[in-house]
């Protein structure tokens, strides 16, 4: 298996190609079936990094497929939800223009900076695609709001997080952790 075909590569990359299915099963009305797909690309986008981490397969290209899914994934649900749920999507307006806007203004930061797009996978970062991912699937199930109102705050800090890192380091690179990480690298990186 070359580097660019892991296993968890392979899953980022049928996640990109499965993401846009969102889409058409929402013009489908097909509801039952866009709640499996998006719970299935949801778990896969934990998978990815877990078997990347436990089996050491994490690479750069990893790294943004992950991203690149990650993107994908949420622009499909939710134009594929505002098909299906016209009404939900648009009762949170605000909370899915915030998801896009503080998501835009990190990958804003970093394109500016290094003409690269963020792939820190912070452990905010993964604990609010947890809890967004977790939050708009009960939106649009019809549970309730509320997980999915209260995740944006996580996203808020995990964003806010996403700049600073862009900020600290003294060079681009995928995969730090927090803030700390980036500070500890800008520290190395001067005493060289």
């Amino acid at each position: 298996m070359t580097k660019t075909a892991t296993i968890p590569n392979l899953i980022s990359m049928a996640r990109i190609v499965l993401t846009p299915l969102l889409l058409l099963i929402g013009w489908m009305h097909q509801a039952v079936l866009f709640l499996v797909l998006l719970a299935l690309l949801l778990i896969s986008d934990f998978f990815d990094g877990f078997l990347a981490r436990r089996l050491h397969q994490e690479t750069r290209l990893g790294s943004q497929l992950d991203t690149a899914g990650d993107v994908l994934l949420t622009l499909f649900a939710i134009a594929g939800g505002w098909l299906l749920w016209p009404e939900r999507v648009a009762a949170e307006g605000f909370f899915f223009f915030s998801v896009l806007g503080l998501l835009s203004l990190s990958g804003l930061v970093c394109l500016i900076k290094y003409r690269h797009f963020p792939t820190y996978h912070a452990w905010s970062a993964k604990i609010s695609t947890a809890v967004a991912g977790t939050g708009v699937w009960i939106l649009f199930a019809g549970i309730t709001p509320w997980v999915f109102r209260i995740a944006i705050g996580v996203l808020a800090f995990s964003a806010v997080e996403e700049i600073l890192i862009t900020l600290i380091l003294p060079a681009w690179r995928p995969n730090v952790p927090s803030v700390v990480h980036a500070l500890r690298e800008r520290r190395l990186s001067s005493e060289r």
